[in-house]
């Protein structure tokens, strides 16, 4: 198999750093620190020059019908979400992986999975960052 790297220029590969990982299913409380960083193609991405991305994986499946599974690497965005975005978020001092969701002025966070609840906020919803990509790896044999 060749090595495929050659392809891309190395003005174009970018770090991501990889802060830990993110429920999809029940938020958790987590802690994120960096673990790594993953380089990935910033023109394939269609990232803007200069924009601050990091990266989590995926723990759970309440994010399934959205083409996330558990294991995935999601990369995100620091940036305000528009209706209808993959989001991680802090809600209520927990952090889950959701689509952000406004209805009548309102913000919540709705699963894609019909096993899960919609998340509205009590106290708070902070967005954390906006999904800009999936990597999904193949399992090793």
């Amino acid at each position: 198999m060749q090595h495929m790297s050659a392809a891309f220029s190395p003005q174009t590969l970018l770090a991501v750093p990889l802060l830990g990982s993110i429920q999809a299913g029940r938020p958790t409380q987590e802690t994120q620190r960096p673990d790594a960083c993953i380089n990935v193609d910033a023109e394939s991405l269609r990232l803007p020059k200069g924009s601050r991305t990091f990266a989590l994986k995926v723990q759970g499946d309440s994010m399934t019908n959205a083409g996330i599974l558990n294991g995935d690497v999601v990369i995100l965005e620091f940036r305000t979400p528009n209706n209808g975005e993959i989001v991680a978020a802090l809600i209520d001092g927990e952090c889950t992986l959701k689509r952000y969701v406004v209805q009548r002025g309102r913000p919540f966070l709705r699963a894609e999975n019909p096993n899960y609840p919609a998340l509205i906020p009590a106290h708070e919803l902070a967005i954390q960052g906006v999904q800009v990509a999936l990597l999904r790896l193949a399992p090793r044999p």
